[in-house]
């Protein structure tokens, strides 16, 4: 077995490049963040096939018997990357993680709670969760905000953005905000006139914008305090030109786009949509279909790929039914609830 250290600015970027270079089966030993970066230590079995040039200088191993003096002790525990070997039985908090799929070095953060501190004895595994979550990932609800600045929904296609548009238009108009909505989405059939006929239910104004000199029209000529909410196009975060285009519609506007992302989706593939828009200028994500998806490690992944925060979360598909409040002890209860194991269940809900 030999062990080698790798350095990079971001666990994602670590993490490729481990792939590169020793494949699948390289064993996570574990993980260190600091100011500079990110330390990863896997361990993998030498062979003809792994020049020395790949594997680098031997690391000093420290056994079992041996006391634990940091981090980079007893290798034997960490998870095998790309796969990720299988938690012990007696640490619900593992099995919930791996339920959820999340990436080794995500899954390590949120197991070992960093500066957190670890697990107090008498701490539900949904407590625990929860001071984990809150201590790696942010969480700012849009309905914080003020509504001077326009919010652009943006996301890929069946990603839930008009429907969380028009929820967050229901939202601010019940609580007596003064809203118009601007729909830029000429290419799906029924999202014009879904909005259009739900923005007369609201009685609020409601646009359509041929081109971005339309919506930065309407941006300017808003009346003040006015919440202004824009339906975009459905971009493909692997359209370099499309991506473009929506970046300079954001800045034209001079609004704020809010990544929407539907839960359930492969984790490498969440993180690179967010990496895609991030480009675009999202610092936030609004979950989507929470109610009917049950691994949620992908929303993690992308808010770990793209530094966002979580704003509110969409949970049903009802467009009366307002977005609800995402904060860390929510997360916890919906991660926890969703992996349905029997630890889980007989585990204390988190108040």
């Amino acid at each position: 077995m030999r062990m080698k250290a790798y350095t990079a600015a971001t666990a994602e970027e670590a993490l490729r490049q481990i792939q590169r270079e020793l494949g699948d089966d390289a064993l996570v030993v574990a993980t260190e963040t600091d100011g500079s970066g990110v330390r990863v230590v896997v361990a993998i079995e030498s062979g003809p096939e792994l020049p020395e040039s790949v594997l680098g200088p031997q690391l000093e191993l420290v056994s079992d018997e041996e006391e634990d003096d940091g981090p980079f002790s007893r290798p034997a525990q960490g998870p095998r990357f790309g796969r990720g070997a299988p938690p012990p039985e007696s640490d619900a908090l593992a099995r919930v993680l791996a339920f959820h799929s999340l990436p080794p070095m995500l899954a390590a953060r949120l197991e070992e709670g960093g500066r957190l501190g670890r697990r107090a004895p008498s701490d539900s595994v949904g407590v625990t969760l929860a001071r984990r979550l809150a201590g790696s990932f942010r969480f700012a609800p849009i309905a914080a905000r003020s509504a001077q600045t326009p919010i652009l929904m943006v996301g890929p296609h069946a990603s839930g953005k008009t429907l969380a548009l028009a929820k967050l238009a229901a939202q601010a108009a019940l609580e007596g905000t003064a809203v118009r909505i601007v729909s830029t989405d000429r290419s799906s059939a029924g999202g014009v006139p879904a909005l259009s006929a739900f923005a007369q239910i609201l009685g609020v104004p409601f646009d359509v914008a041929e081109r971005p000199e339309d919506v930065q029209r309407f941006a300017l000529g808003k009346l003040r305090g006015t919440l202004l909410l824009i339906d975009t196009a459905s971009a493909d975060p692997n359209d370099e030109a499309q991506i473009a285009a929506l970046a300079r519609l954001c800045v034209a506007v001079g609004g704020e786009p809010v990544l929407t992302l539907p839960a359930g989706l492969d984790v490498a593939e969440s993180a690179e949509i967010a990496e895609a828009f991030s480009r675009v200028g999202c610092t936030r994500i609004v979950p989507t279909r929470i109610d009917v998806a049950r691994r949620m490690g992908g929303l993690l992944a992308a808010a770990a790929a793209g530094t966002y925060a979580f704003a509110e979360a969409s949970a049903s598909a009802s467009p009366a039914d307002p977005l609800e409040a995402l904060d860390a002890e929510r997360f916890a209860r919906i991660l926890v609830a969703a992996s349905g194991s029997r630890a889980a269940r007989n585990t204390e809900a988190v108040s």
